[in-house]
């Protein structure tokens, strides 16, 4: 062999290799744990659990930084006890998630989940099993979420801001409609 066949067939082995690390890249799963304010109920704040990647996902344990709490429903404080999550998915997890798979919570409202987290983050970890192409056995993966919660804070959703402005609009309408009663007598 001569140089040039063995200059070919390392760049060769060099290019497999790149395709192969791109191919086993874009099928890994990719499990992450956000809020976001839930427009169908105004002031709610839900919990995403998802898979974003295009693997499978088996075997899902759910670990936080603190307990995870639960129906945290309050505009400014907790309304009732603070509950937390002691069963479901944080206690037993996923036997199989899949991609574009989630579980959504009705989580709490802002100023329950603010007095519930101590105003403080909340540190998910995701610990779950994949199998790569071409490989026979699972690997042990982790991902890390964090949710702050005072990143929802402004949001109109969360702070009960259209209800308000619903009253406002309704007691104007009510005043026009008065003034426009005592013009038309």
């Amino acid at each position: 062999m001569n140089i040039v066949e063995v200059l070919t067939l390392i760049i060769s082995l060099l290019a497999l290799s790149v395709t192969y690390l791109v191919f086993k890249s874009n099928q890994t799963p990719r499990i992450v744990i956000y809020a976001t304010p839930h427009y169908g109920k105004e002031t709610f704040i839900q919990l995403h659990i998802k898979n974003i990647g295009n693997g499978i996902a088996e075997n899902v344990q759910i670990n936080s930084s603190r307990p995870i709490p639960r129906r945290a429903f309050g505009i400014t404080k907790l309304n009732e006890p603070l509950e937390i999550f002691d069963s479901g998915i944080f206690k037993y997890g996923i036997q199989i998630l899949a991609p574009n798979q989630n579980y959504i919570y009705d989580w709490g409202q802002f100023g329950g989940l603010k007095e519930a987290l101590n105003n403080e983050s909340i540190i998910f970890e995701v610990k779950y099993q994949f199998r790569y192409p071409l490989s026979i056995l699972k690997s042990n993966i982790t991902d890390v979420s964090i949710i702050n919660i005072k990143e929802l804070e402004a949001l109109p959703a969360t702070t009960g801001s259209g209800n308000e402005q619903l009253g406002k609009i309704q007691k104007e309408l009510s005043n026009l409609n008065k003034e426009f009663s005592k013009k038309i007598k």
